[in-house]
């Protein structure tokens, strides 16, 4: 799979997230997938990585790997504030 295929995926739409999987296989579509969520990043707070991942609610800010969402970029920065250090590091 060439990087524009990659870049080109909409990651919100689970058909074809699955398109991609049948094409490169579950090992490189991991690869794919964490390569897209590290570069999704907009920013660090506490050691959580912040990004935006689509809802059916709209963009929610998504702390680390808490699985915690918020509809705003503050409340997240807030949430991940008073969380324990996490291990993300600067983008």
């Amino acid at each position: 799979m060439s990087k524009s295929t990659n870049e080109s995926i909409n990651w919100a739409d689970s058909v074809q997230r699955a398109r991609l999987i049948e094409r490169v296989g579950v090992q490189e579509y991991n690869r794919f997938l964490a390569k897209h969520r590290q570069e999704s990043i907009i920013d660090v707070v506490n050691g959580h990585a912040i990004r935006p991942e689509p809802s059916r609610f709209g963009t929610v800010y998504m702390v680390g790997d808490t699985g915690t969402g918020f509809t705003t970029l503050e409340a997240a920065k807030r949430d991940a504030s008073a969380l324990p250090k996490g291990r993300d590091t600067k983008i």
